[in-house]
């Protein structure tokens, strides 16, 4: 297409150029932006980023991230550049995104090599294609969530493994192939280890030599495709049984039809119909989808089946365009292959959809779309207003998403700034509505000033209520709005309300144990709150606050030894907490030892202690001893 390339008067070094200008106006504003969404157990809040470079040896020897009831898999690579950081800046997120703008840089430079060098687009269709994806809006998730740098040098790695492995084949000696081998080798491991995105690129590895005919290589072709496949294959293995990572009905509601063949193939259809349009309109964007934002059909469905013949159409067509030896064929199954792992086709994928398992995947998207069309424009029967209507249309298409990009960027500010973007078009999710309410709360009481108290936690509230709604079985949902009456707003009938529904749906959960145990109490059902906290003790006997009810209601109920017994050890835990001297204190009451009881309960007044019952208490032994003096100051504490 020389008339064309004579318009851009394109060469390698401006090709580039205008990449990086192109990266510098859509993403530069990141560099404002500040913590946002998964950054928190990723980096300022994970223990061994935070150590900075003594944490690298725990990093490398450890799971991505541990929970107690969750492992992720192994990706030490973009946690080493996260712990670098945080020795040499601190905890600052503006060298972060600085980081991962520059990273974005290199990832769309080796993508522009790899198109034309590697695969041999040609530079005007390379350029095209790395240019599209650069702007492309799907990407501002990787980009502006600094989190996600681990997709950036997934990616980075595995476009290095390309150079790598083509020149292996170019090689004459042994000690070039050994060498070469070694760099693609240890380049697909860096890229493994950021993340296990670009674990499809094995098989496209093997469609493109085979296109390129390297198969007629056998002495090589064979040997290293095999040693790939194995590495591959080996370090997957080895990082899932390493991983503890289910995915719940909320995240995917495919995990409830594990032997449903009808409703896998129906929902994988509507995932690959959801990247498929986002891909030409990238648009509403979503820090979470979940449950019932991509819903759960079975086959016959119209919008299923539809999009199982336009995928199965467009897989047929490329199998064809293959097999003539068309690059639109190589990236069309390219696609497939990339897009397989987020469909849900294999395995349940968390979220159902997102917007970053694109960005794979959407290089051979674009690489195919504009291969197609610039073997059709450069042909001869092509007519000059064809092109310039494709021209013209490409050029709207990528000034439409970097505007795009320059907005999104700008909602990833933070991750309130996120969030309230995306919630109201988020009314079917109950996790991103329960995220939401969780983060609202939280600003809400971080808030000076009693008005944007009230406007934070008035969000947090509805997007709670709105949880039990879309999710009425759903326990935490619940359990925060008992939180927020009991902690936030004193409401004690409501708390009373709300953590007796979280119990419940969910009589497991330790947190929501405590918190049910704690209001029984309070409202008088002692003999309930007394088998929650025991049965909680059994359970975790070094909890101060455990070990501190147990007493209590041990004592209340009378059972002096248990709970004296339990009262001594949490003075041994927390001698200096009033509730160690109230506890005490009861005892004492209970034993009819007035004056250690009254001890005791001073002790606690002096160190908190704010119960009416203790004050009671400490009237009546202070003016039954003529101390009228001491009386009459816890009178006037006395509401």
């Amino acid at each position: 297409m020389k008339d064309l390339k004579d318009i851009l008067v394109l060469t390698g070094l401006r090709a580039r150029m205008l990449l990086i200008l192109a990266c510098l106006v859509c993403y530069g504003i990141s560099l404002r932006n500040d913590y946002s969404l998964d950054d928190d157990f990723a980096i300022y809040a994970n223990q061994y980023v935070q150590k900075g470079l003594s944490g690298i040896p725990d990093i490398l020897t450890h799971p991505y991230y541990t929970s107690s009831t969750l492992t992720f898999d192994y990706r030490p690579v973009a946690s080493v550049t996260f712990a670098v950081e945080k020795e040499i800046f601190g905890n600052e997120p503006h060298v972060g995104h600085a980081v991962n703008l520059v990273l974005y840089i290199v990832a769309v430079l080796l993508l522009l090599g790899v198109l034309s060098d590697v695969i041999g687009l040609g530079l005007v269709p390379a350029f095209i294609t790395a240019l599209i994806f650069a702007v492309h809006p799907a990407h501002t998730e990787v980009v502006a969530s600094i989190k996600n740098r681990e997709e950036l040098l997934s990616f980075i790695f595995c476009m290095l493994s390309f150079f790598a492995l083509h020149r292996f084949f170019d090689q004459k000696k042994l000690s070039g192939w050994l060498l070469y081998g070694a760099l693609t080798i240890a380049s697909l491991l860096l890229s493994f280890a950021s993340k296990l995105t670009t674990i499809p690129v094995i098989v496209i590895f093997g469609a493109m030599l085979y296109m390129q005919g390297r198969y007629r290589q056998a002495r090589l072709f064979y040997p290293i495709l095999a040693l790939i496949a194995v590495v591959a294959i080996t370090y997957l293995v080895v990082i899932l049984r390493m991983s503890n990572r289910p995915i719940y009905d909320l995240e995917n509601p495919l995990v409830n039809y594990p032997g449903d063949v009808s409703a896998r193939i129906g929902t994988t259809a509507m995932a690959l119909l959801f990247y498929f349009r986002f891909m030409w309109v990238p648009y509403p964007f979503s820090f979470f989808y979940g449950y019932d934002t991509i819903p759960v059909v079975h086959l016959g469905e119209p919008a299923a089946m539809l999009s199982i013949m336009l995928h199965l159409g467009l897989f047929i067509y490329g199998l064809i365009l293959f097999f003539r030896r068309d690059l639109t064929g190589l990236f069309i199954l390219s696609y497939f292959f990339a897009i397989a792992l987020y469909s849900n086709i294999l395995i349940p994928y968390t979220g159902i959809v997102s917007e970053r398992a694109l960005f794979f995947p959407s290089v051979w998207f674009t690489g195919g779309f504009v291969h197609w069309f610039y073997q059709r424009l450069s042909g001869r029967q092509a007519s000059a207003t064809w092109r310039n209507t494709v021209l013209g249309l490409t050029t709207v298409m990528i000034i439409a998403y970097g505007a795009l990009d320059i907005r999104r960027v700008d909602q990833w500010h933070d991750t309130i700034s996120l969030m309230s973007s995306d919630i109201p078009h988020l009314g079917n999710s109950t996790l991103a509505n329960y995220f939401y309410g969780c983060v609202m709360k939280n600003a809400a009481e971080a808030q000076a000033d009693t008005a944007g108290y009230r406007r934070y936690m008035r969000a947090s509230k509805e997007a709670l209520y709105l949880v039990n709604t879309l999710s009425p079985t759903y326990p935490y949902g619940y359990f925060r709005l008992g939180l927020i009456y009991r902690y936030d707003e004193y409401n004690g009938d409501s708390a009373f309300y709300y953590f007796n529904k979280a119990y419940e749906y969910n009589k497991e959960q330790t947190d929501i144990r405590y918190q049910y145990g704690r209001t029984q109490y309070e409202f008088g059902d002692m003999r309930r709150a007394a088998d929650v906290f025991a049965a909680l003790y059994k359970e975790l006997p070094t909890d101060t606050f455990t070990v501190f009810y147990h007493a209590l209601l041990q004592l209340k109920l009378r059972n002096m030894q248990e709970g004296k017994r339990a009262a001594d050890e949490f003075m041994r835990m927390a001698p200096g907490y009033y509730q160690s001297h109230f506890n005490m204190g009861i005892y004492y009451e209970l034993s009819g030892n007035a004056d250690s009881a009254a001890r005791e309960y001073q002790r606690s007044v002096d160190l908190g202690c704010t119960d009416q019952l203790v004050y009671n208490y400490l009237i009546d032994y202070y003016s039954a001893h003529g101390r009228e003096q001491d009386a009459d100051r816890f009178r006037r504490l006395q509401h």
